[in-house]
């Protein structure tokens, strides 16, 4: 008889919301089964790591070295199906005229009012749940037009979420990039599942090689300091008159705006949910 895979768990904390999501991405950096941010009372939020193999404190330490936090507790899990389990608590979200489900919901009724996306919670950042996702999906129901905006970028894509999103609502031309090679290959599954392969295309972004072409419309769901960092090629890339959607930073944080700012684009709204920031800025 084969032996039962062990499942290691490691819980750190404790964190304001906006460093616990923060956390979840850089931890999913690390080669781990999974990572979320979960709420114990109080406006106290804690990182769940699974782990295949026993988890390193020091890998832990290394990518956390600017925040403090302790380590909680630490387990050996049972071994169970912990993808039917992440599909289990997985429910649909609703954000605006968006319906984000798993694949275990595929064959259930969904809203006729709504844009259906199916999204499985994977190893690529992005199902419609944290804040800058659902504000982004909210700026490109508002601000994208189809009859307007041709060419459209969604930089930083994960899971695809924005691309498909953008597609669904008649984007006809979107490129997708990002820095991880599994986002990629998450992407390229997700836009196949939901049935926009022909209006999106993928590939691994190692610079900046999406300048190459002009966009109508940008979307970037990264961190503060890569937007701020890929700011020249990314004005460079927006067609005038264009549309630039900016989010996953803290909504304290202002120095993205000011970066934007001084490359001459205006800002047109912002977004503030749950302490995280999003901007839509247009270039004149």
């Amino acid at each position: 008889m084969a032996m039962m895979q062990k499942i290691f768990k490691c819980t750190i904390g404790d964190f304001s919301i906006s460093d616990g999501f923060a956390i979840v991405d850089l931890l999913f950096e690390g080669d781990y089964l999974s990572v979320s941010c979960v709420e114990k009372g109080d406006d106290k939020w804690f990182v769940e790591i699974l782990s295949m193999l026993p988890i390193n404190k020091s890998d832990i330490t290394k990518i956390l070295a600017d925040y403090e936090y302790s380590i909680l507790e630490t387990d050996t899990l049972e071994n169970i199906d912990w993808l039917a389990k992440c599909f289990e608590n997985f429910k649909p979200i609703t954000v605006g005229n968006f319906y984000m489900f798993g694949p275990h919901l595929r064959m259930k009724k969904r809203p006729a009012n709504k844009i259906g996306i199916e999204i499985a919670a994977a190893t690529a950042f992005g199902t419609g749940e944290h804040p800058t996702t659902s504000r982004c999906l909210l700026a490109c129901q508002a601000f994208f037009n189809h009859e307007i905006h041709k060419k459209v970028l969604d930089i930083g894509c994960g899971s695809g979420i924005l691309s498909i999103a953008l597609a669904k609502l008649g984007a006809r031309f979107v490129t997708a990039c990002d820095i991880d090679s599994e986002a990629v290959r998450i992407t390229n599954e997700n836009i196949v599942i939901n049935h926009v392969p022909h209006r999106v295309s993928v590939f691994q972004n190692i610079g900046h090689e999406f300048d190459i072409n002009k966009y109508d419309f940008i979307v970037a769901n990264i961190l503060a300091t890569p937007l701020i960092s890929l700011a020249e090629p990314i004005e460079k890339s927006l067609n005038r008159d264009g549309i630039l959607v900016l989010s996953g930073f803290n909504a304290g944080d202002y120095s993205v705006l000011e970066k934007y700012a001084s490359l001459g684009l205006e800002l047109k709204y912002k977004y503030i949910h749950e302490d995280w920031l999003t901007l839509v800025l247009h270039k004149r």
